[in-house]
């Protein structure tokens, strides 16, 4: 077997096998034995038909075969030999007529992941944030448990509304040729003034209102609106109150934090500080990963087989439809001005898939059976199912290879972050206040 590689371009190749005719014999042969034994022929005795009257019969259909059977025969072997790994499936672009007493030849292309040298990852440097869980952060938390906690009560006496307060509201809004749809048209809905849970001219036309008032005003909405009938319009609405409501906060005592299944505001301020702490471990985590993968992108260049990266941005458009209907919106659209975005982060998921794998195989990280079932257990206790149905929903198929890739992933950037040289620095105001 003679085999010939040819770069397309740094994704593609092109593979050239040629078999000698003796291979060609050996395989025609066979090939013409199965066809003989099945061949029934009137005035012959089924198996025992004579070669040439079986050849004047059938010897394009053997022909034909024998070259089918020749390519799926030795495609796998000659990429093998040659240490090829495609991504995709090979695509048969020529193949020769057999013939017999001469030599077979076929080519194929396929796509493959670009050789690069993989850079130095032994000491990668990153940045880790330290910061201590102050007691005005736990305050903080506290005051966000009081005002999820918090009772609405109607106010009798004739005030304006103010921040702070529930507003009970109907509403009704129209284009401005007049046209309306559902989504602008609610009653009795509740808001909340002065936690930018509205838009400002909502809020801005609410505060200082009364009970049984109304409020009229247009809202120009951006091309990214979630409601798509709305996006890049001017609505011009009607708004009366309805009802102004306090907002009454509980106060911060043993009873209070018994709601929080602890016995005291000391046991509810503990509790809170571990889990501040552990958020904080976890972003630390997640920001040093991020570094390490950011660094690992910019110092491995490669293009990405377009097969993958195709994949990937139909991944992620769907999980970003999906994202979109989960809030509210029926029948999403991706706009064109937004695809290059889809692009650029499947580029980025892709190289980082493949520098990761790379370097697994390279340190030969392995998956185990443990950390399978450990990972699916963490699972089951997350979403508080049983874990007999989390295994299941993992025997779908490809659900568990990707629970596995996932695992890898894992367990290779771990490696690096052991690797990685570590500063300690303090958060600026800006990561404060995001926090």
């Amino acid at each position: 077997m003679k085999i010939n590689i040819e770069d397309i371009d740094s994704t593609r190749k092109k593979i050239r096998v040629s078999l000698s005719s003796e291979q060609v014999a050996e395989k025609r042969n066979s090939v013409f034995r199965e066809v003989m034994g099945g061949v029934s022929v009137k005035g012959f005795r089924k198996g025992k038909v004579p070669r040439h009257v079986v050849e004047s019969m059938y010897g394009k259909e053997v022909d034909q075969e024998t070259a089918s059977n020749l390519v799926s025969d030795t495609l796998s072997e000659a990429l093998a030999e040659r240490s090829l790994l495609p991504v995709t499936r090979p695509d048969i672009t020529e193949i020769d007529e057999v013939k017999v007493g001469e030599e077979f030849a076929y080519s194929a292309e396929f796509e493959v992941i670009p050789d690069f040298e993989l850079s130095d990852y032994s000491s990668i440097s990153v940045k880790k944030i330290v910061r201590q869980i102050a007691e005005e952060d736990i305050d903080a938390e506290v005051q966000k448990l009081r005002e999820r906690a918090a009772q609405s009560r109607l106010i009798e006496k004739d005030r304006p509304a103010k921040e702070g307060d529930y507003v009970f509201v109907d509403y009704s809004g129209t284009f401005e040729d007049g046209e309306t749809i559902d989504d602008l048209n609610r009653q009795d809905v509740r808001f909340l003034l002065g936690e930018e849970q509205i838009s400002p001219e909502f809020e801005e036309n609410l505060l200082g209102k009364k009970t049984g008032e109304e409020a009229e005003f247009s809202v120009s909405y951006p091309e990214d609106f979630l409601i798509q009938e709305a996006a890049g319009k001017t609505v011009s609405f009607t708004v009366k109150v309805k009802e102004i409501h306090d907002r009454v906060l509980p106060e911060v005592n043993d009873d209070f934090a018994k709601d929080f299944e602890v016995e005291s505001v000391s046991e509810l301020q503990d509790a809170i500080k571990e889990q501040l702490e552990r958020m904080h471990e976890n972003e630390q985590l997640s920001s040093m990963r991020e570094q390490i993968v950011d660094s690992l992108l910019s110092n491995n260049q490669f293009d990405v087989p377009p097969s993958m990266l195709e994949k990937e941005e139909e991944s992620l458009k769907a999980r970003f439809v999906s994202d979109m209907q989960r809030g509210g919106v029926p029948e999403p659209e991706i706009e064109e001005d937004v695809m290059p975005k889809f692009t650029e982060k499947a580029t980025e998921s892709v190289r980082t898939s493949i520098i990761l794998s790379r370097i697994a195989q390279k340190e030969n990280v392995k998956v185990t059976r443990k950390q399978i079932n450990e990972q699916i257990d963490r699972l089951a206790a997350s979403y508080n199912l049983p874990r007999d149905q989390v295994y299941k929903a993992y025997e779908q198929p490809g659900t568990m290879e990707h629970l596995e890739s996932q695992i890898k992933t894992q367990g290779v950037l771990d490696l690096l972050l052991e690797q990685a040289q570590v500063e300690e620095v303090e958060p600026d105001s800006e990561q404060i206040d995001k926090e």
